[in-house]
């Protein structure tokens, strides 16, 4: 890891910076499937993103560059619900991670994952999940590139209206 990114636990005071890269992420979101995504200034509220960060079931972490905000991760702990076709798993899901525009290629969103990922070899779990739209092209490259592969294809069919 690069010596100049310190990771930290996620505090209500960073809600600022977080619920920005939140705008941007959904924006990229309602840009790539406007028919599912609704355009709105404000996806995460003050009290859903304190709730998040005292709460046990999340993982909010924040990336620091030379004491700079620079980005974050937020996934929660997960396990397979009770079911006899199931085995049981303890996972992460990995809900938003996210670099500012001027710290991207530096290492940050790596920086964030291994952190993540140091978290869920200590906790046991057996893998780390996410969801990834296939329009956002940069993301699918960089999980790729962190060892992340094709789980299942979640497929569909538009109908016209």
């Amino acid at each position: 890891m690069n010596a100049d990114i310190t990771i930290r636990e996620l505090t209500a005071e960073d809600y600022s910076e977080v619920s920005q890269g939140y705008q941007r992420l959904h924006k990229l979101h309602v840009e790539g499937r406007a028919d599912i995504y609704k355009d709105m200034e404000q996806p995460l509220s003050l009290e859903e993103y304190v709730s998040m960060v005292q709460s046990r079931e999340y993982i909010t972490l924040a990336a620091e560059s030379k004491e700079m905000f620079a980005g974050f991760l937020i996934a929660q702990r997960r396990t397979t619900p009770e079911n006899p076709m199931l085995q049981r798993n303890t996972y992460f899901y990995i809900d938003a991670l996210y670099v500012s525009d001027s710290y991207r290629r530096r290492g940050i969103g790596r920086a964030l994952y291994t952190y993540l990922s140091g978290l869920a070899e200590e906790e046991k779990c057996s893998r780390i999940d996410l969801k990834v739209w296939d329009f956002n092209k940069d993301a699918v490259s960089f999980y790729k590139n962190m060892g992340f592969q094709m789980q299942c294809y979640n497929m569909e069919k538009r109908i016209k209206k």
